[in-house]
C-alpha cells in the first residue's frame, strides 16, 4: 500500500516535470524563432500563399525549384497588344516550371500613363497590390513609392539572394558596366527600389549617323566627304547638278533628316563643333555646363542656317516624321533617288521588305569641324529598372529569386526571342549580327515561314517585353546574322546598319551626362526651369537654322533670356546631383 502511494507521487512529480520542460522548451523556441526572424508574422500583409521550400537547401542562391510546397506570386504588368495570352503562355510556363512558383497576372492598361494611373489609385486606396510590379516608373516616382513603403528595397537581397544575374553579367558585361546599372538605379537614399533590366543593343546608344548616296559620289567624280567644308562642298554638288540623271535638275535633296528617333540632322551636325545630344548638359573633368551657351554651338548653328539658306539642308527635317521620309526611300518604283544624303536609321527608313534603292547609299563618319571636333552623340547602355516587389508581397525572397532566374542566361534571351530549341537555339556558327571587335556568335534565331519572329507578332508565346532579363551588349550582339529575304534587305541591315557601327561605337568624350538622378528636393526647385529651357533652347535651335531668329543680332537675348529662367540654378542643382551620384 505504501508503496502504491510512493509509486503513484512520483509519477504526479514526473508528469508536473514534463509539462514545466515542454513549456520552457516552448519559450525557448519562440525566442529563438524572433530572434532569427526580424519580421513578426503581424508585420507581413497577406498574400496568395505563405508555402515556400521547406527543404533549406533550396532557399541558396543558384538552387532551382525555388519551392517545395505549392507557392502562387501575382504579377501585375500592362497589357501587350501582341501578347495573346499571359497565363497560356510559353515563357510563363517555362518560368513556372523552372522555379516551381504559379504565378497569376494582374493586367493594368496598355498605355502607360493610364497603367500608372490606376496603379496609384490603387495605392491611394489601399487595394491588394500585385506582389511583383513590372511597370516603369520615372527615377522620382520609384523613390516616392519606395520611401513610402509601397516599394521594399532590394539591396540586400541582391547582396545575399543573386546568384544568375551575377552569373550572367560577370560572364558578359565590364566592371564598369555593373558599376553603372547599381549607380544608375540607386535612389537618392541609397537604395534600390527595382530590378534592373540589361539588355542592351550594342549599337542603338551611338545609332545617330548620316549615309550617303554613293552613285551620287560618282557621277561628280567626289570623294567621301570627312570634314564640314568637303560636306558643304559636296552638298552644293549635289544642289547646283542633274545628279540623278532624270532630267530635271533641281529636285534633288542634298541633305534631309526627321524629328523623330535617330532623326536629327542637328545633333549629327553640331557634333562637329561640341559634343551635343539633344538639350543635355555636359561635363569636363567632373563639372558641368550648358553646351548651348557657348561659342562653338554658335558657330555649330550657323553653319547648319547656312546649309538651309543655300537649299542644301532641307526645312522638312525640322518637322517630317520617320513615316514621311520611308515614304521616300522605300518607294518601290524605278524612279531615280532624289535624296542625296538623310540622317536617320538605317533599318527602319527603307522599309522591312528591301528595296533596289538602298544600294546607292553608303555611311558617313562624323564630321570633322573647324577645330577637329568630330563626336557622335550616345545615349549611353543604360539599364531599364521597371520591376518593383511591393509590400504587399509576403514573400519577397522568392519573389527576388524569380527575377534572379529570369536573369539567367538562357532564360534572358528566351524571353525576348522565344522557346528554345523552336524559336532560337545556341550556335556558333555564322557571324554575330554586330561586327564589333570581340564579338562572337553565341545563338541563332530559328525561322520558319510559317512561324514568324516572336517579338514583332501576334502570339501567346511571350511577353514582349523584357523584364528582369539580362542580355548586355556583348551577348545581344552576339546572335548570328539573320536570313535575309534579299540582296537589298541584306545590305540596308548587315552594309549599312551593323558594319557602320564601328564608326560611332566608342566616338564619345569619357563624360557623359545622359542620366541625371534627382531627389524630390532637387525636382521642386528646378523642374520647371529645366523644362523651360529644354524648350526654349530646342526652339531656338530651330529658329536660328531655318532664319527665323538672326543669329547675329539675337544671340545675346537668347543668352539672357536663358539667364532669366534659372540656368545658374539648374547648373548648381544639377552639379550637386551629378556630385553625389559620382561620389563613390
Amino acid at each position: 500500500m505504501k508503496k502504491s502511494r510512493l509509486t503513484n507521487r512520483f509519477i504526479r512529480l514526473l508528469s508536473i516535470t514534463l509539462i514545466m520542460l515542454l513549456i520552457v522548451a516552448t519559450v525557448i523556441g519562440c525566442t529563438k524563432s524572433d530572434d532569427g526572424n526580424k519580421t513578426s508574422t503581424s508585420d507581413k500583409p497577406d498574400s496568395t500563399s505563405d508555402n515556400t521550400a521547406s527543404d533549406e537547401e533550396s532557399l541558396k542562391p543558384g538552387v532551382l525549384p525555388l519551392v517545395t510546397e505549392p507557392t502562387t506570386l501575382t504579377i501585375g504588368i500592362s497589357q501587350h497588344a501582341l501578347t495573346t495570352d499571359y497565363e497560356d503562355n510559353d515563357f510563363t510556363k517555362l518560368l513556372e516550371e523552372v522555379t516551381g512558383v504559379s504565378l497569376d497576372f494582374v493586367l493594368f492598361p496598355t498605355d502607360g500613363t493610364e497603367a500608372k494611373q490606376k496603379f496609384s489609385l490603387m495605392v491611394s486606396a489601399n487595394q491588394q497590390l500585385p506582389d511583383i510590379m513590372c511597370m516603369g516608373f520615372s527615377d522620382s516616382e520609384r523613390y516616392n513609392y519606395g520611401t513610402s513603403g509601397v516599394f521594399i528595397p532590394l539591396n540586400d537581397y541582391f547582396d545575399n539572394d543573386s546568384y544568375f544575374f551575377w552569373e550572367n553579367l560577370k560572364k558578359w558585361a565590364s566592371e564598369k558596366e555593373i558599376e553603372d546599372v547599381f549607380k544608375y538605379g540607386t535612389s537618392p537614399d541609397g537604395n534600390i527600389y527595382a530590378y534592373p533590366c540589361y539588355y542592351i543593343d550594342p549599337g542603338d546608344a551611338s545609332a545617330l549617323g548620316c549615309w550617303i548616296n554613293k552613285k551620287w559620289l560618282d557621277n561628280l567624280g567626289l570623294s567621301v566627304p570627312k570634314t564640314t567644308d568637303e560636306l558643304y562642298e559636296t552638298l552644293k554638288a549635289f544642289y547646283n547638278n542633274d545628279v540623278n540623271g532624270n532630267g530635271n535638275q533641281g529636285d534633288e535633296i542634298p541633305l534631309i533628316g526627321h524629328k523623330d528617333w535617330k532623326g536629327s540632322v542637328t545633333d549629327y551636325l553640331m557634333n562637329s563643333f561640341i559634343y551635343a545630344n539633344g538639350t543635355n548638359l555636359n561635363a569636363e573633368n567632373g563639372k558641368l555646363y550648358a553646351p548651348y551657351v557657348t561659342d562653338q554651338w554658335r558657330e555649330g548653328l550657323r553653319y547648319m542656317h547656312k546649309l538651309v539658306n543655300e537649299g542644301l539642308l532641307s526645312p522638312l527635317s525640322f518637322s517630317q516624321s520617320m513615316a514621311e521620309l520611308r515614304a521616300i526611300l522605300s518607294d518601290q518604283s524605278q524612279d531615280p533617288n532624289i535624296i542625296g544624303a538623310f540622317v536617320a536609321h538605317p533599318a527602319q527608313v527603307f522599309g522591312s521588305e528591301g528595296v533596289w534603292r538602298v544600294m546607292e547609299y553608303i555611311a558617313l563618319p562624323a564630321m570633322s569641324g573647324p577645330e577637329g571636333v568630330n563626336w557622335t552623340p550616345n545615349d549611353g547602355w543604360f539599364a531599364s529598372y521597371n520591376t518593383q516587389i511591393t509590400k504587399d508581397c509576403k514573400n519577397p525572397k522568392v519573389a527576388f529569386r524569380l527575377m534572379d532566374t529570369i536573369s539567367r542566361e538562357d532564360m534572358s534571351i528566351s524571353m525576348r526571342e522565344g522557346v528554345q530549341g523552336v524559336d532560337w537555339e545556341y550556335t556558333n556558327e555564322g557571324q554575330p549580327s554586330h561586327v564589333i571587335e570581340g564579338y562572337k556568335t553565341v545563338f541563332k534565331n530559328i525561322q520558319f515561314a510559317d512561324r514568324p519572329s516572336r517579338w514583332t507578332s501576334e502570339n501567346n508565346t511571350i511577353w514582349h517585353a523584357n523584364f528582369m532579363n539580362q542580355a548586355p551588349p556583348k551577348l545581344y550582339g552576339s546572335k548570328a546574322t539573320s536570313e535575309y529575304p534579299n540582296e537589298y534587305r541584306k545590305y540596308q541591315m548587315r552594309t549599312l546598319w551593323y558594319e557602320s557601327v564601328p564608326l560611332r561605337y566608342d566616338n564619345h568624350p569619357e563624360e557623359l551626362v545622359n542620366r541625371l538622378i534627382f531627389t524630390q528636393q532637387e525636382l521642386d526647385e528646378i523642374s520647371e526651369i529645366q523644362t523651360s529651357i529644354n524648350t526654349y533652347v530646342s526652339e531656338m535651335r530651330t529658329r536660328f537654322i531655318l532664319g527665323d531668329a538672326n543669329i547675329e543680332t539675337e544671340w545675346e537675348s537668347y543668352l539672357a533670356a536663358l539667364d532669366s529662367m534659372g540656368l545658374d540654378l539648374y547648373l548648381k542643382i544639377a552639379q550637386q546631383c551629378y556630385d553625389r551620384m559620382n561620389s563613390n
